[in-house]
């Protein structure tokens, strides 16, 4: 393992390229980082080596965790010993990953995982590597996010360990039938002429995880109605999902609020006749969170690495390494909270 150092950090390793492929944990003194896509080792970035070295030899061993803090160019990390800190760590940021990137998608065959699960075992997992986190109180933070699965060998580990804290847990959020409706009623398209159409994918980094179905692309249209113009979006959403998007058409947002009879998420703003003029390069829709991010134009790579991703999230429901939450996605409820 490569070894890098700067004024400000020690580097370790090779640090995933984008964020939604990085499961990450916040530890004391360094941040360390398996990227989901490669088949090796946890990179770490060490900013403070005093912290660090509390910790650091139970994730790369004495040797190697002497040569990172050290002046070594190259470090080997040892395959065999007891690495019961570091798989935790591992599940620990991959709960994460989970919760901030996993695609969920009808259309990709990947579906929801339960938070409710996932919170449960990520407070189990973070109670046995609280002694290295950034947060005198992960474990208690982790609890306070967590509530009864359903699942009795986890259940019964959740509620001794939050016993040990003087934690109650909750019992598992139902939620209402009218929290899945954004609106009451669908939106139909009047009756008008489609003058332009498209679809697209949608850039994952610019809505939460488990809103948007991450295969499916959102389609929008051009219809001339009644001597106006108006600008049509829908977006398939994952089943139970209740937030509110936007989305931009050039300099044209559209507020996407409402579900139409297919349990799409619409919208529809009146745009002047000339954006039928716009050369097809600038006739590109973003789908957005308002309150989450931003929209920038999204990259053949970024949709390739989507692609690539949408086929690991697939393939963690019969992996080994898998989390419960990942291998149990889709059977034990609909993935909200």
């Amino acid at each position: 393992m490569r070894i890098q150092r700067t004024g400000t950090e020690i580097l370790a390793g090779d640090w995933p390229a984008h964020p939604d492929q990085t499961a990450l944990l916040e530890a004391r003194g360094a941040l360390v980082a398996w990227d989901v896509l490669a088949d090796a080792g946890p990179a770490v970035r060490v900013d403070d080596p005093d912290r660090a070295a509390e910790w650091l030899w139970e994730v790369y061993g004495a040797e190697a965790a002497a040569g990172i803090l050290g002046d070594a160019t190259e470090v080997t990390v040892p395959e065999d010993g007891d690495w019961q800190v570091r798989d935790a760590c591992r599940v620990v940021a991959q709960l994460t990953w989970v919760e901030a990137w996993w695609p969920a998608s009808s259309a990709a065959g990947v579906p929801a995982v339960s938070l409710e699960l996932l919170h449960a075992e990520r407070a189990i997992a973070t109670s046995v590597i609280e002694h290295l986190l950034d947060d005198d109180e992960a474990t208690e933070r982790a609890l306070a996010t967590a509530s009864l699965t359903g699942d009795a060998t986890l259940d019964t580990r959740l509620v001794a360990l939050a016993e040990d804290y003087g934690v109650v847990p909750r019992e598992a959020a139902v939620p209402t039938r009218e929290e899945f409706a954004l609106a009451a009623g669908g939106q139909d398209r009047a009756a008008g002429v489609t003058v332009l159409s498209g679809t697209v994918a949608v850039d994952w980094a610019l809505v939460p995880a488990g809103v948007v179905d991450a295969a499916a692309n959102a389609e929008w249209a051009v219809v001339r109605t009644g001597g106006s113009t108006y600008l049509e979006v829908a977006v398939a959403l994952v089943a139970g999902a209740r937030q509110p998007l936007a989305a931009r058409f050039g300099q044209v947002d559209v507020d996407l609020d409402r579900i139409d009879d297919l349990g799409r998420l619409t919208g529809r703003a009146p745009v002047p006749a000339t954006v039928l003029l716009m050369p097809p390069a600038q006739r590109v829709l973003t789908v957005y969170a308002p309150d989450f991010a931003r929209p920038k134009e999204s990259t053949e790579d970024d949709r390739a690495r989507r692609d690539v991703i949408v086929e690991y999230a697939r393939s963690r429901m019969e992996a080994a390494s898998a989390t419960r939450t990942e291998r149990t996605a889709g059977q034990l409820g609909d993935g909200t909270s």
